[in-house]
């Protein structure tokens, strides 16, 4: 199978987008027809342009953590259903521009006027489609929020239980989280995205007169998303690919291909984490063999097929010990001293390549103990 769209492609669409966005006015139809991989219908048509409008009123000229305006992540969820369904319908798209508007799009972070406007779009927005797509599309956007202080294992049970009976709602997730894990490359672009990382790996085991990867550049500065956190972001793909596989969600074809899409994403940030690592921090080909043999052993040992307790092993309970919190603060904290364990996060990285694998090579696999109740040790 092929991923829905590699790194090169996903900067592409991202460029394209925000040269559109950059045009007064912003020609909407144009962006519309930019997304669309077949034709639609007058009130598919009618109904997305105000979607789109709508959330340019709302984002405004909001961005991401990383600098990129925030209406791109919502438009290129939208792209991404419209790839993988081919001929999407108009309620999975509308979801999918949607799918953020409880969590992100709240009265607090609006005066009482901007408010006002912002609710009587939406409310003509709906007014306009037919009931019952209108009816879903409501229980949909409160079904994929978020709410604050909801831990996120249980937050995803409770979308992917409603998911059974509508497997749509697994895929704009899965698509809403690939589109998350492909935004970190804005913010890593160096050497080791231009190294062949098994390539890597085979002269490290292997080849006794490897020295090692040079960079060419000084280490990158440090910016908003340093390693620990984009650890914490391949913790939650594999959280979401696990409990979809344990809820046995019936995915379509379009879902599978967004699953697989996820998991390949996953394994290439996994990848430019470990490269990074063995460029900047662990340099000698010692260090990095005794780092790959040590996750082969741990894999071979079973550690990746279940959630274990915290025990001798500096990968036994690393889930619950660095991801798994109470509050921002203990995040905050918990990542922070992740990130000052070097050695660690290149050995989670080499981890969590391994654990995509998995999910690629075996349609059964899950890592037991993650479910809707929590990270539970086996």
């Amino acid at each position: 199978m092929k991923p829905l769209i590699n790194t090169h492609e996903f900067l592409s669409l991202s460029s394209t987008l925000n040269y559109q966005l950059a045009g007064e006015p912003v020609n909407w139809r144009g962006i519309l027809t930019f997304l669309m991989e077949t034709e639609i219908g007058n009130d598919a048509e009618s109904s997305l342009l105000q979607a789109l409008e709508y959330l340019d009123e709302a984002y405004g000229k909001q961005k991401r953590r990383l600098g990129p305006l925030a209406v791109l992540h919502p438009i290129r969820a939208a792209s991404l259903i419209a790839k993988a369904y081919k001929k999407p319908d108009m309620l999975n798209l509308l979801t999918a521009l949607l799918h953020d508007k409880d969590e992100d799009l709240i009265e607090s972070r609006y005066s009482s006027k901007a408010w006002q406007s912002l609710e009587l779009r939406f409310q003509n927005l709906y007014a306009d489609m037919d009931e019952q797509i209108s009816r879903s599309l409501i229980e949909r956007i409160a079904l994929l929020a978020k709410e604050k202080g909801e831990r996120y294992t249980l937050y995803l049970g409770r979308l992917l239980k409603e998911a059974k009976k509508t497997p749509e709602l697994a895929s704009i997730k899965l698509a809403d989280r690939l589109d998350n894990t492909l935004d970190l490359r804005i913010d890593l672009y160096d050497i080791t995205d231009n190294s062949h990382s098994f390539q890597v790996v085979f002269d490290i085991l292997f080849a006794n007169a490897y020295s090692g990867l040079v960079p060419k550049n000084p280490h990158p500065v440090s910016r908003k998303i340093n390693g620990a956190m984009r650890l914490y972001q391949l913790y939650k793909n594999s959280v979401l690919l696990s409990i979809v596989r344990d809820e046995d969600i019936a995915l379509d074809l379009a879902g599978k291909r967004l699953f697989y899409s996820l998991a390949i994403a996953s394994i290439r940030e996994s990848q430019t984490i470990m490269l990074h690592i063995f460029s900047y921090h662990l340099k000698e080909p010692a260090e990095q063999r005794a780092l790959l043999l040590e996750a082969m052993d741990y894999s071979h040992r079973g550690g990746f097929e279940f959630i274990n307790e915290a025990g001798d092993h500096a990968l036994d309970g690393f889930f619950r010990k660095y991801f798994v919190h109470d509050n921002s603060k203990e995040k905050k904290r918990d990542l922070n001293t992740l990130y000052e364990n070097k050695r660690l996060i290149g050995l989670a990285a080499i981890s969590f390549l391994i654990i995509f694998a998995n999910f690629i090579n075996s349609d059964s696999y899950v890592i037991r103990g993650i479910t809707s109740d929590g990270i539970i040790p086996q």
